[in-house]
């Protein structure tokens, strides 16, 4: 599959992606600068530079690097990224407790095994997921290990229900669930919403992640999105997916894509068991 560049000019975001691995870049964050959101692979920088340039853009114009949650598949690339700009990291707040020691709850592999159908729904790549189980040494969470973070590199951190510092016509919107720190992103003069993890894709459908630590903080972040007007999803895993009344439509945690959904995710429970802690 290799890299996939998907530029929507009229939502002036791009799309920079390796296999499942979605990375965002906003052109304009409304404050004349451009910003990134899940430089989630190591190799991330050296994939975004040309593109940036592509569009009259360069890595020193960025105005933070961001993400909306700290696992390892979301963050490790922004450090790298972060340093070759000049740019600020700006993470959920939790996140600096983790990054002090504290461990941060994670999916279980049977957690993981449910949205296998998503993981599907791409052709593997086998650069991008040799990039993310290096990243996994690099940044973030996921394991036992807890939360890995380069020394020196300082991480500020986003406001919960306020703008993405430095690009005022994005929103911070609370979503755990999946995670205890993740966010979403959203502009509501685009209608675009940066989902993170909290709402998948699979099948050119939107899904409400079955893949979390707190099932009630997920149902409640369910309701916060849905109240939300999405034309625009653009998930952390999953195909973009554009139209009316995307997550008030979504696919409940509990449907799945269908009989082959289904399938996969009892195959892989099966193989990977139930118990073992595991990145997404």
């Amino acid at each position: 599959m290799g890299l996939v560049v998907e530029t929507f000019d009229d939502l002036g975001v791009t799309r920079v992606s390796r296999w499942i691995f979605n990375c965002y870049l906003v052109h304009d964050g409304g404050a004349g600068a451009p910003f990134v959101v899940d430089a989630g692979l190591p190799g991330l920088v050296d994939d975004l530079a040309p593109v940036m340039r592509g569009l009259g853009l360069e890595l020193g114009d960025l105005v933070t690097v961001t993400a909306t949650h700290a696992h390892s598949d979301h963050v490790a690339g922004a450090p790298a990224l972060a340093r070759r700009a000049g740019a600020p990291v700006h993470l959920p707040a939790p996140v600096q407790a983790y990054v002090d020691g504290s461990m941060p709850r994670t999916p279980t592999t049977a957690a993981i095994a449910r949205i296998w159908p998503t993981v599907l729904d791409q052709p593997f790549d086998r650069a991008g997921a040799a990039d993310a189980t290096r990243g996994a040494r690099v940044a973030g969470y996921g394991s036992a290990a807890g939360m890995r973070w380069p020394e020196g590199h300082a991480v500020a951190h986003l406001g919960e229900g306020g703008a993405v510092p430095g690009a005022p016509d994005w929103q911070v919107v609370p979503a755990p669930g999946h995670t205890d720190d993740s966010v979403a992103f959203f502009n509501p003069r685009t209608q675009v919403l940066l989902s993170g993890d909290a709402v998948l894709s699979v099948g050119g459908r939107a899904w409400l992640t079955p893949e979390t630590v707190d099932d009630v903080a997920g149902a409640e972040t369910a309701d916060r999105l849905r109240a939300l007007d999405v034309r625009h999803l653009l998930p952390g895993h999953g195909r973009p997916v554009h139209g009316r009344d995307l997550v008030a439509g979504a696919l409940r945690p509990d449907e799945g894509p269908g009989g082959v959904g289904r399938f996969a995710t009892s195959l892989t429970r099966c193989l990977l068991g139930r118990h073992a802690d595991h990145r997404s």
